[in-house]
């Protein structure tokens, strides 16, 4: 197998990003045959709710909003909901989270974005409305999930003395051409922090911590591209921040195709 291209990076302890180890990330030897990972043939859509903690509405109509999507999707299996605190002034906020919002399509918050794309419903006067919103994202999830799989990705996840060990697998399910980056984030569960328009420390779900390797769309995968062969990858690491609850970490793993300047979501995972 060819490897996975990773630029060195330094050790660093960042409160809202971690650390990774400066060892390049390549193919693992083996494959398919001998893989310890499944890399499932399904379309699993990244639904952002893209928000501040300073803001009002994303504390009043957003929250409900946010909350009624989330149910919908997981109930329907259709897709993973990430909390991206995107303003550089908000708790919780990173730079993963500052790029998704300029990136996808965010002009204001809060926003609601599926797959990389603004599906808010506003009039013409700037206001939202929620219940189309809601439509768009949950209806997208469900169309995205009935199409074919192009190429899947799964993994596993483990803590040695505080390290978050990540190992993923990337599998086509059709032949593929292209530029393709895989990414690996970092997602806390039930964090209390403050909200406006709730009152005192509030539980805030799935927030997007960061990426593994501190690169907003991961690193290039340069695996074999054929349908049915499964490429698995070294494992990463990365220091998890001690004020962070371990026990409600988990990882949202993400193949990207870049196209020009433009990274296109493929598929993802959500690994517990």
């Amino acid at each position: 197998m060819k490897k996975l291209l990773l630029s060195t990076l330094v050790l660093a302890t960042v409160f809202f990003m971690g650390c990774k180890d400066d060892a390049a990330t390549s193919p693992k030897t083996g494959g398919a045959s001998s893989s310890s990972i499944t890399v499932a043939e399904a379309n699993v859509a990244l639904y952002t709710k893209l928000t501040a903690t300073w803001c009002p509405p994303c504390g009043a109509w957003g929250w409900d909003l946010s909350k009624e999507i989330n149910e919908e999707i997981e109930s329907e299996g259709t897709a993973i909901g990430l909390g991206v605190y995107g303003s550089t002034t908000s708790k919780m906020t990173n730079s993963t989270a500052v790029a998704f919002f300029s990136d996808f399509g965010g002009s204001g918050y809060p926003n609601f974005a599926l797959n990389g794309s603004d599906l808010t419903e506003r009039s013409e006067s700037g206001g939202i409305f929620p219940a189309t919103t809601k439509t768009n994202i949950v209806d997208g999830a469900m169309e995205f999930a009935s199409t074919p799989v192009q190429m899947g990705i799964g993994g596993k996840t483990s803590f040695v003395d505080g390290i978050l060990n990540v190992d993923l697998a990337v599998k086509p399910f059709a032949d593929q051409e292209g530029d393709f980056y895989v990414a690996a984030y970092v997602v806390e569960d039930k964090v209390l922090e403050e909200q406006a328009s709730q009152t005192g420390m509030v539980e805030h779900h799935n927030v997007l911590r960061g990426s593994v390797n501190g690169e907003t769309y991961g690193v290039a995968f340069t695996g074999d591209l054929s349908a049915g062969m499964q490429t698995d990858l070294e494992t990463m690491d990365y220091g998890v921040d001690p004020e962070w609850n371990q026990d409600n970490i988990s990882v949202v793993a993400v193949v990207w195709k870049k196209e020009g300047n433009k990274y296109t979501f493929v598929n993802s995972t959500h690994i517990q």
